[in-house]
């Protein structure tokens, strides 16, 4: 329930806002921003803008290095060009994992421009803080051609794709060196090499064509992901402001991040742009505002790297969500979000979520996410549990025996 003497937030209002599309980088999410910006400063919360370079298209400019890169490479080794097979599956490798994995703008740097974080500080009001803890959810919405679980179909065969890329340009190579010496084997490197490009290629186009054409087909709304969670932080802001969460020890920032549907550009500039001289800890907030149960994920991922969420973190938001609603969180096991950032800087993080008894942690970046997923109720029930959440905290952390620091 809401503290008596604090007006009840218009959730409606807001995700009426956050129930629309919002790609990164498009008119669409500089209003929403700028509107929730607003929002936040007539409810008596000033925020800061953090910026940053954001490369918007990032994964549209992937999708169309992994077709065009990996179709020159089979052009390659069927029209026998020899040598120049294995820079070209060298250059087709670096062209994406660095990007995906390090942020590196090797092939993703078209339509660059400035991002936009929104952050809102809240102090202790008696003395200064000893401790911090992070919310955060983000802004941006997300439209593939194929569910994001139908994605990972895609995704799970990358480490087979980057193998054959090396096989595929070696053979190559080996093709073109063997040619006059050893006529025999170059044709049989030639064959292996042209055999193994058409999976190569059909990896590449079917995960490269999902990428590449999301913003020309019928968009996702976002609301689940991630507009629901926006909302419950905008909620949450409103009652720190009012002073209905009462911290003795704890600041606490709400983070409103953009380019998390860019390989998590947005968090990744605020974990490297700021100092972490005092203790902290993050929750990430995705696919809230469901009619189902909450969940808590196992591990974060970004790129080929993952970490283990923080236990003591999950325990602790596990038992805000038993205060509240007299239920068990349910631990469910890998995601890829903003919380992967804070993970991979070695601060302990933790994601909260909601999973629809029908469509369980599907149908996202899709025309599925739409304001009929959402119960406006569940939002400020979800603002009780962070803030139950924040006070456990504050009184008791870390928690003994838990090896936080």
């Amino acid at each position: 329930m809401l503290p008596p003497d604090l007006p009840p937030t218009d959730y409606a209002a807001l995700m009426a806002w956050f129930s629309t599309p919002r790609p990164n980088g498009s008119a669409a999410e500089a209003a929403v921003r700028r509107r929730l910006q607003a929002w936040l400063a007539g409810h008596g919360v000033p925020c800061q803008v953090q910026t940053f370079r954001l490369y918007p298209y990032f994964f549209e400019a992937l999708g169309l290095w992994l077709i065009l890169s990996r179709t020159l490479l089979a052009a390659a080794v069927w029209l026998r060009w020899g040598w120049p097979a294995l820079p070209i599956a060298l250059a087709g490798l670096l062209g994406g994992a660095l990007d995906w994995t390090f942020g590196l703008p090797l092939v993703t740097w078209p339509g660059a421009r400035r991002g936009e974080n929104l952050l809102a500080a809240f102090e202790p009001a008696a003395k200064p803080a000893t401790q911090e803890v992070v919310l955060s959810a983000h802004t941006d919405s997300k439209t593939e051609l194929l569910d994001h679980r139908q994605r990972a179909f895609f995704v799970r065969l990358l480490p087979l794709g980057m193998a054959l890329t090396l096989l595929v340009g070696l053979l190559g190579l080996a093709d073109g060196l063997l040619a006059d010496a050893a006529p025999a084997w170059a044709r049989a490197a030639h064959l292996v090499a042209a055999g193994l490009s058409l999976p190569l290629v059909a990896l590449a186009w079917g995960l490269g064509l999902n990428l590449a054409l999301g913003r020309l087909s019928r968009p996702s709304a976002g609301a689940v992901d991630n507009g629901a969670a926006c909302a419950v932080l905008a909620g949450l802001a409103q009652r720190l402001a009012a002073g209905q969460v009462p911290l003795q020890r704890t600041a606490v920032t709400l983070a409103f991040f953009t380019g998390e549907e860019a390989n998590l550009q947005g968090s990744r500039a605020y974990v490297r742009g700021r100092d972490w001289r005092r203790p902290a800890l993050a929750v990430n907030l995705e696919l809230l505002g469901q009619p189902g149960g909450y969940v808590y994920w196992r591990r974060d991922a970004l790129g080929f790297r993952s970490r283990p969420t923080a236990a003591a973190v999950n325990a602790a938001l596990a038992a805000a969500v038993q205060e509240v609603t007299g239920r068990p969180a349910e631990e469910v096991d890998l995601i890829n979000s903003d919380a992967a950032s804070f993970l991979l800087r070695g601060i302990p993080a933790a994601v909260l979520g909601t999973r629809h008894p029908t469509w369980g942690l599907a149908g996202l970046h899709r025309p599925s996410d739409s304001l009929d997923r959402v119960d406006l109720a569940r939002l400020p029930e979800a603002v009780e549990i962070l803030s139950r959440f924040l006070q456990q905290v504050d009184r008791a952390w870390p928690p003994a025996g838990s090896g936080q620091p």
